[in-house]
């Protein structure tokens, strides 16, 4: 209700009656008192003045003082105390008790709001951090430090993004010369979906420790799954193994294409059969594809997270620049854990946004047992390391019974070969030395790889560097540069 401007009003009125009273009084008492006594007609008018003065300062107590006390302890006690009859006055002290009464109102209204914002974003960040947690707790632990241990090297990396899905990776061995890694996702960040996740890591581990196929464990698994009833399913890759032979075999639920790298040759897509997601359909046949490792050889296995990122035009990082930089990577010398954060940084600067919005695991396996035939060694193109080559070296020819001899030679002319490599290597860069011996150990294959931009060192060298160059051209048997698109490749040959 619009409250009138009438207090003003009425006040003025009140007062002019008031004073007219007060004249008329005065009036009065001129007319009949001041002519007989004009002491009393004094003491008369002052005592209306007093009466008058007394009763205007009640008056006005009572029709303003009081009510603005009332808002007061009204508005102090934060609404509480608004009382009907300052609410249902025609004034401007109702209006002032209306529109106090209406912002109290909004204030309450909006500071509930805020309070149920609050307490909706708090559950959310506690769901969240639970739910996290439970991804953390499902990635492994360190493996145990067994001889097979030193035939492979496994690096992990996860991005959490803004929790739109659940994913983990995983490696656990299944006996001491069969070695299983996972890498899975969920749709969904919660904790419904975390814990979805953890139940399937769960009964894969189980199956395959019971001494199931891996075809086996991927049904077991897909049945169980599939019986919770959830909505979700278990995007997965899991493979196996065996560290004695190199033998990687693996089943594609869902998953990402791998991407497998030939000892320092480029990255390709493996393109393999990809199966339903685990507990998607109710009976799913899974077959397992077969990869053969040799040292050096690298598989690197990803998420959807990362493949789908996208740059401006809206082109997949996985189908324009995930492959090149990972043979970019080739030439820097990094190590696992380092490969993976470099290829996570250029996803992140490639999509143009500083966190993936659905998050990706990225897991890299090395293969590095040798055998007696073929063995290498990568270590940086700094002269300094020339003594871990001569190591190398020396062990390869004693594991093939080469004689003494014929391993001097050899390390002479691949430590001069390697000095030579180290000047005209690019910066920050690593040297690959390789030893092949041929299975009657009457020859021996030297080959030498690293990033020379093109440029044959055995061609460029003067001064004191020529004598290196004379010792092997005289010694070896055979000598080839070879330039490659990011490596270039010496081969040098020596029959014994």
């Amino acid at each position: 209700m619009k409250k009138q401007n009438t207090l003003i009003w009425r006040l003025a009125l009140q007062i002019a009656a008031g004073a007219v009273l007060l004249a008329v009084v005065e009036s009065l008492i001129m007319v009949y008192i001041r002519p007989q006594s004009s002491g009393r007609a004094l003491f008369g008018s002052l005592l209306v003045i007093g009466v008058f003065a007394i009763w205007l300062t009640w008056w006005l107590r009572q029709k303003i003082h009081v009510p603005l006390e009332d808002l007061y302890f009204a508005l102090r006690d934060e609404g509480m105390g608004m009382t009907p009859e300052l609410l249902s006055r025609e004034d401007e002290i109702g209006a002032l008790a209306e529109a106090a009464s209406d912002l109290i109102y909004q204030v309450e209204e909006e500071l509930g709001e805020a309070c149920r914002r609050s307490a909706a974003k708090a559950e959310q960040q506690a769901q969240t951090s639970m739910a996290e947690e439970i991804c953390r707790s499902a990635l492994p632990q360190r493996l145990p430090d067994i001889p097979s241990r030193s035939n492979f090297e496994l690096d992990g990396f996860i991005e959490r993004g803004l929790a739109q899905n659940s994913q983990f990776y995983d490696y656990f061995f299944i006996d001491p010369g069969l070695l299983c890694v996972v890498i899975a996702q969920t749709p969904g960040g919660g904790i419904a979906e975390a814990l979805y996740m953890v139940v399937a890591q769960t009964t894969i581990r189980s199956r395959l420790r019971q001494g199931r196929s891996l075809e086996e464990t991927m049904a077991d698994v897909n049945t169980q799954l599939y019986d919770l009833g959830s909505r979700s399913c278990l995007n997965a890759l899991v493979g196996t193994l065996n560290t004695a032979d190199g033998r990687f075999t693996y089943v594609n639920a869902g998953q990402q294409q791998p991407l497998f790298m030939r000892n320092e040759d480029r990255y390709e897509w493996v393109e393999s059969p990809v199966y339903a997601p685990l507990g998607m359909n109710e009976n799913v046949s899974y077959r397992s594809m077969e990869l053969r490792m040799k040292q050096g050889d690298r598989l690197f296995l990803h998420t959807a997270g990362l493949s789908s990122l996208e740059d401006a035009q809206g082109t997949a990082y996985g189908v324009r620049q995930m492959r090149a930089d990972l043979n970019t990577s080739r030439s820097k010398g990094l190590s696992g854990q380092e490969l993976l954060q470099f290829v996570s940084d250029n996803a992140i600067v490639y999509s143009q946004d500083m966190q993936a919005k659905d998050g990706y695991a990225l897991l890299m396996l090395l293969f590095c047992k040798g055998d007696k035939e073929l063995a290498h060694c990568d270590v940086p193109a700094r002269p300094e390391y020339a003594a871990e080559v001569a190591g190398f070296l020396k062990k390869q020819f004693a594991d093939n019974g080469i004689d003494r001899r014929h391993y001097a030679r050899e390390a002479v002319l691949v430590d001069e070969m390697f000095a030579l490599c180290c000047r005209k290597a690019q910066a920050g860069s690593n040297v690959m030395v390789e030893c092949g011996v041929a299975p009657d150990a009457q020859m021996v294959n030297i080959r030498i790889t690293a990033v020379l931009g093109g440029i044959d060192p055995l061609e460029t060298e003067n001064g004191t560097a020529e004598n290196a160059v004379d010792f092997i051209r005289d010694n070896a048997d055979y000598v080839t540069f070879k330039a490659g698109e990011e490596r270039d490749t010496i081969t040098m040959v020596s029959f014994l």
